[in-house]
Parts: C-alpha cells; structure tokens; sequence
C-alpha cells in the first residue's frame, strides 16, 4: 500500500489529497484544513518516500483503492492537483461510488501528442536541474513552503530520474478515452489559473461538460496556486468542503 501522511482527527469526514507531480506538500498551504476535516496525503510515485517510481495511472489507481478501502470510510472526499488532479478525475470516474466529492485543479486532460513529446525531450535536463538542492530549495521557499518542507523536497527529488520525470507526462489523462466521465453524478468543481497555458483552460471546458462539475478560473495565478494563491483558494475550498458535512 502507498505510504501516507495524516493530519487531524480521524473522526472527521477525510478528505484525500493528492499532490501534484514532484511536489509531495502540493497542498501545505491546505493542510490548515485539519482542525475540521481528517487529510490523508498519499506519497505518489515521482515525490516523498516515493520518489524513484515511475508513474503508472493504472497501478497507482489500485493502490489509491486499496488506501481508501483501509481507510474504512463509508465516503470520502478527494481534490487533486495537476497530475494529482488528473488522478482525482479518473478515480471518481471509474468508482463514483467511493466520493462524496471532488475538486481538480489545473488537471490536464487534452494531451496533444507535439506537447507531450516536448516535454519528455526535456526530461534529462529537467531531472538534472532537480539533483541541485539549492534550485529545489528555493522553489520551496517561492511555494511557501516551510523550512523543513523545503528541505524534504530538496532531499527526495535527488531521487527523481529522467525515466520518472518523462513518466509524469507520458502517462498523462486524455479524456476523450474516459467515457465514463460524463456520467458522474458526484458534485466535482474544476480551477485552473488565469495565467496558466491555453490547454489547461481547453482541459477545464472539456471537465466541464458534466453538468455536475462547476468550473472555475482563478484571477491573477498561474499553474501553482495551491501554493501561491492559497488564501483565494481557500475561501472556494471551504464553501465546496461543506458538502461533506
């Protein structure tokens, strides 16, 4: 089973949360939510304790079931960041049965073959940059991590190899072949960041052809807003993290 990170009172309605590629404390900036709700964070392959892992959608899908059945939970609620994101759409659609909602952020599901192959060309140098600590620290330090965040993310991603890091963007969710998708009745919310790149809001009108999605752009914030945008963020969080109770 995947390795995992507790916060709160496991007596409160869980929320699983799953990070984006590379970034175990995706959400560090959410993890104040624990004071209402029980936050499972999951180590998904490419980050934490699972950092040498190359990504594989389908046998992370199993392990992410087989944590939630542990978790012993009538429902739970999921949000998703990025490839986290994309693993939240694919998990509600294929067991709506297990969520009580969902929340997907800057998930891209319209992979177009040019731009996939583009950024596993750039895999080498990408995973180089990665092994220097003082760069990852500092990206940290940019996403408002805290100290010992920062040095976490310095420590695993030394482990992050060209092999996994290209993992992250060959393995990425095309929509158009989860037909299932559409016939979710789970109420899901899609956001993605005023600045980010045009498939990412091509990505949020194709979520949002399900009546029960609610899509939404953030003002002013980029692909990293977890992060950056958190206060914003939020105040939309905790409206939709209502449904649970």
């Amino acid at each position: 089973m995947l390795y995992f990170e507790e916060y709160g009172n496991r007596e409160n309605p869980t929320i699983l949360m799953l990070h984006g590629a590379g970034a175990f404390d995706t959400f560090s900036q959410q993890y104040c939510f624990s004071d209402q709700y029980h936050l499972v964070v999951p180590h998904l392959p490419g980050a934490g304790k699972a950092a040498d892992e190359v990504y594989d959608p389908e046998h992370t899908k199993q392990d992410l079931y087989e944590l939630i059945e542990h978790l012993h939970k009538e429902k739970v609620g999921v949000i998703g960041h990025s490839l986290g994101g994309q693993l939240a759409v694919m998990l509600v659609s294929e067991r709506p049965e297990l969520f009580c909602f969902a929340v997907f952020l800057s998930a891209w599901v319209n992979p177009k073959p040019g731009t996939v192959r583009q950024y596993c060309s750039l895999a080498g140098i990408s995973a180089k940059m990665l092994h220097w600590g003082p760069l990852v620290r500092f990206q940290g330090r940019y996403w408002n991590y805290t100290e010992e965040q920062a040095k976490y993310m310095e420590e695993y991603s030394k482990k992050i190899t060209p092999q996994v890091y290209r993992s992250f963007f060959a393995n990425t969710l095309d929509l158009s072949k989860l037909p299932s998708y559409r016939n979710v009745c789970v109420p899901m919310a899609a956001i993605c960041g005023s600045k980010e790149v045009k498939d990412m809001k091509t990505s949020l009108k194709l979520l949002a052809q399900n009546p029960h999605c609610k899509t939404m752009i953030l003002p002013k914030a980029n692909h990293d807003f977890p992060m950056r945008n958190a206060e914003e963020l939020n105040i939309i969080l905790k409206e939709f993290f209502l449904i649970m109770h």
